[in-house]
């Protein structure tokens, strides 16, 4: 078990957004989080990398856990030592604009794991490379496709060598013809053994290639499956509607398709 989150809730003044969610996420696999908007997909994947302190309930990623109470915010060391295990890549790629692709992949590793210039260089040209980007180092973003700098976004993130990578809508921004260079990444991550959790609307991604789906609705996961339990033989009919809405006439996954 690689990430567990026990009793997590989050409220936003008076207003709940998250209640009570209980979810096992075991090492090396891929979980995909769908549904409507406003149903707190984003917010828990905030929750997990602590860009939102949950309001209450409990967190374990690897040796390290944390407990929340409305009483009082965590330790802000022991808040950012759990950041520097997770790496998260949004919907817009936020990269700094004054550097190139290969300075904006640098630069964690430099600022946040004291790591050489040297050797944050050399790593960062690894994993250039291994989003397709090797010929691309030396521009900068607007030099860029919008699918170009999510992928960068992508390195980047992988550089700080996080145990979970975190995907918040990564494609919902780009032009569809784009779309499909992320998503290839993003398979090519899953092939190699990184744990991913992806909120997306991509559901011939998410029947294809997760190991696991939630489907989440007004701040609580409603179904947790396999992509055919959740897609081909829901017993929600909340589920069954999303899936028929978002994409009529959807199939269910073909075990012949690999990744």
């Amino acid at each position: 078990m690689l990430l567990s989150l026990q009793g997590l809730t989050k409220h936003f003044g008076d207003l709940p957004v998250l209640h009570a969610i209980d979810l096992e996420i075991q090492q090396g696999t891929t979980t995909v989080v769908i549904g409507p908007s406003g149903s707190g997909k984003s917010t828990l994947l905030a929750c997990i990398n602590l860009l939102e302190i949950p309001t209450s309930g409990s967190i374990r990623l690897g040796e390290r856990q944390l407990r929340f109470s409305p009483a009082g915010k965590p330790n802000p060391r022991a808040v950012q030592a759990f950041r520097r295990e997770t790496g998260t890549v949004f919907q817009g790629n936020h990269l700094f604009p004054h550097m190139t692709a290969l300075e904006n992949v640098m630069v964690g590793p430099i600022a946040v794991r004291r790591m050489n210039r040297a050797d944050a260089q050399a790593k960062a040209i690894a994993l250039l490379e291994q989003v397709g980007l090797g010929a691309f180092r030396d521009r900068y973003p607007y030099q860029l496709s919008g699918g170009q700098q999510q992928r960068v976004g992508i390195a980047r993130a992988m550089s700080m060598e996080p145990q979970i990578l975190l995907f918040d809508e990564p494609t919902s921004a780009l032009d569809p013809e784009l779309v499909g260079e992320v998503l290839e990444v993003m398979r090519s991550l899953i092939r190699s053994g990184i744990t991913l959790i992806v909120v997306t609307h991509e559901l011939e991604f998410a029947s294809r290639a997760a190991d696991r789906v939630l489907f989440m609705d007004q701040g609580a996961i409603l179904e947790n499956g396999t992509p055919e339990a959740v897609f081909a033989h829901s017993r929600h009919e909340r589920v069954r509607q999303f899936v028929s809405r978002l994409a009529p006439g959807f199939a269910k996954p073909t075990p012949s398709y690999s990744i």
